[in-house]
């Protein structure tokens, strides 16, 4: 890991930064054929002068996923004009996060579920920090702030391989403070953070 996690001296710089990253390369666009479109916020955030990452615990109410750690984000609405609205209203609804607080950076890799057949658009976004999130009983279980330098500690992430429809499944798994990433969540960072890396190694950030 060359990117200097454990400080943020230089916010706005990190932004910018990574705005130009994720805006000059070629996202990988996945077929919608019979999938749930959905969408997804990386909400970023300077905390005790180092990024952190907003994910949430789901509660036992909900449809899918129960108990598993995600992104603010859902499947796209009627009253969605863009998938990048979508990611904003459900972060809103999930976590209180308002949209207009959200400072939108780029778009990541369309990624699919594997076991509730969606496809998952991620966006990426800056939020001011402190911030009060305001939780949904419904939904959330609990509001996690995730140090970014987590998910770059080889110590921290393991890795196995799972048979799913007869075909072998790489699956990544992040434990943290008494929770485990992963799904969609852990492949959806460990792409952000492969991402970071190259940027590193190509240009500086």
């Amino acid at each position: 890991m060359k990117i200097a996690l454990n400080t943020f001296p230089d916010l706005e710089f990190f932004e910018l930064k990574l705005a130009q990253i994720l805006g000059a390369r070629r996202k990988n666009d996945l077929p919608t054929d019979g999938m749930v479109i959905a969408a997804v916020l990386i909400a970023l955030f300077n905390k005790d002068s180092e990024p952190h990452v907003l994910l949430t615990k789901r509660s036992d109410h909900v449809e899918h996923h129960k108990g598993e750690i995600s992104f603010p984000g859902g499947k796209m609405d009627y009253t969605d004009p863009d998938l990048v609205s979508c990611a904003l209203r459900e972060t809103e609804e999930e976590v209180g996060v308002q949209r207009e607080d959200v400072q939108i950076l780029g778009e990541m890799d369309d990624f699919y579920t594997v076991a509730t057949n969606y496809l998952v658009v991620p966006f990426v976004g800056v939020i001011p920090y402190p911030y009060e999130f305001r939780p949904s009983p419904w939904e959330i279980e609990e509001v996690l702030s995730v140090p970014l330098r987590v998910f770059f500690d080889p110590a921290l992430v393991a890795h196995d391989t799972w048979t799913v429809h007869g075909k072998p499944l790489r699956m990544t798994f992040y434990h943290w403070k008494g929770h485990t990433i992963w799904g969609a969540t852990a492949r959806i960072l460990e792409n952000f953070t492969g991402l970071l890396d190259t940027a590193q190694e190509e240009q500086g950030i």
